[in-house]
């Protein structure tokens, strides 16, 4: 009797060590993403008039870094379509900022915060190598009219020049097609004048299905000079 009370402790003890082990386990897998730091720095990429200039988040050729006085990488911030970039998580100690991409800008050492303190806006004004100014659209049908035009900054020329429409939200030069997504990408032939995009079935049942209703459209170039697009502001429009 003494033995088989002996035999269930045992059992019971390792049972337990087991539970322990795999919550250990559990614990060691869990991805830990907030430290709970409270260095904050916000603010948006403006042009030398102060007006945004569009990023793409889903492509990292342009970015903000900002580089910790006691760190050795820089954390990369993604550009927004609207201009707009943040980081509110950020260890409280001064950085530096500095952006690449695109533009001409604050390179490092140029440009220090200190989050130390309260959070920081900070807007950070760069010279696009092409500034697109915010196109206008219409719709007629199953016809989309786009008015744009480029303007190259001083030593740039353009190599390439493209209007996108697309379901995705942040649509840029590289999102193409999917399963669960379509975009439409028209060559533009020179620096300013019109385009016209065909609607067509698939990509407005797409809308309807995947994009809410919506398509996303945006105008980007290039400079010869580089292998990164400048983009317009997205527009969105309701699909017809």
């Amino acid at each position: 009797m003494m033995r088989m009370k002996a035999i269930k402790i045992n059992q019971i003890f390792i049972l337990a060590l087991m539970a322990v082990y795999i919550t250990s386990m559990s614990a060691c897998e869990e991805t830990i993403t907030d430290f709970g730091f409270d260095g904050q720095i916000s603010g948006m990429i403006v042009d030398q008039n102060g007006n945004p200039v569009s990023g793409d988040a889903s492509n990292p050729a342009f970015t903000v870094f900002v580089l910790g006085e006691e760190d050795r990488v820089p954390l990369e911030l993604r550009v927004n379509g609207d201009g707009t970039f943040a980081n509110l998580h950020l260890y409280p100690q001064s950085y530096d900022v500095w952006i690449e991409g695109p533009v001409d800008g604050p390179g490092p050492g140029e440009l220090v915060v200190d989050l130390s303190g309260a959070p920081v806006e900070q807007d950070i004004v760069v010279t696009p190598f092409l500034v697109i100014s915010q196109p206008t659209v219409s719709v007629s049908g199953n016809q989309l009219t786009v008015n744009y035009e480029i303007t190259p900054s001083q030593g740039h020329e353009t190599a390439e020049r493209v209007v996108l429409v697309s379901t995705v939200a942040k649509v840029g030069v590289d999102t193409g097609n999917g399963p669960r997504w379509q975009t439409r990408e028209v060559t533009l032939d020179s620096n300013s004048g019109t385009a016209t995009v065909t609607l067509d079935t698939d990509l407005l049942n797409m809308s309807q299905e995947r994009g809410g209703g919506n398509l996303h459209i945006r105008v980007a170039a290039r400079s010869e000079q580089t292998s990164d697009w400048n983009h317009s502001i997205p527009i969105v429009i309701e699909a017809p």
